[in-house]
């Protein structure tokens, strides 16, 4: 099998490895609250993924941009295989994370799986270690804080307009659920 064919079949593979995890959330969030039977919410959660997919061709290209240049020095030779090693890790670790039940974030699996990767191939000094704490590192300590931040700032407008909402139901689904 060619390599850029195998490779290919690895994002596929991927891309299944996290719909198991992701899509499954929002199918069971749908039925369990009794919104939607299961077939309806495979249908909804089939149809917004594909949306998802399909805006991600175009919103992803910055991300794609970030994470395919800078981790490397760039005076090596990466090797062809390095792409499907980081498929493989992510793919492996979604899975096994997936299966035990474990949180699990897609894009986290890539990042660690690249900088292992690249470890392997090409050893402490073959990485720029600044794009990595600039690009991977700080955003994953920031994040949670600035998240906690935000919601402290918006919190008291949301509780505002929840408070004048009282009473009011626009709702979707019939009576007896919203109670």
């Amino acid at each position: 099998m060619d390599l850029t064919v195998f490779t290919f079949s690895l994002i596929l593979i991927l891309a299944f490895a996290n719909g198991t995890n992701d899509v499954s959330k929002a199918i069971a969030t749908l039925v369990g609250s009794g919104i939607a039977n299961y077939r309806t919410a495979i249908a909804w959660g089939t149809f917004w993924t594909m949306v998802g997919a399909a805006a991600s061709a175009f919103v992803a290209s910055a991300m794609v941009k970030t994470f395919s240049s800078g981790f490397i020095q760039p005076d090596l030779v990466i090797p062809s295989v390095l792409a499907p090693a980081v498929l493989c890790g992510a793919i492996l670790w979604v899975l096994l994370a997936s299966k035990t039940g474990l949180p699990v974030s897609t894009t986290h699996a890539l990042t660690g799986s690249l900088v292992g990767g690249g470890l392997l191939a090409f050893g402490v000094d073959g990485l720029i270690w600044s794009t990595v704490s600039k690009k991977i590192v700080l955003p994953l300590l920031v994040s949670p804080f600035l998240s906690f931040g935000l919601s402290i700032l918006f919190h008291p407008l949301m509780a505002m307009i929840a408070k004048r909402w009282e009473g009011l139901c626009v709702c979707i689904m019939p009576n007896h659920r919203a109670l």
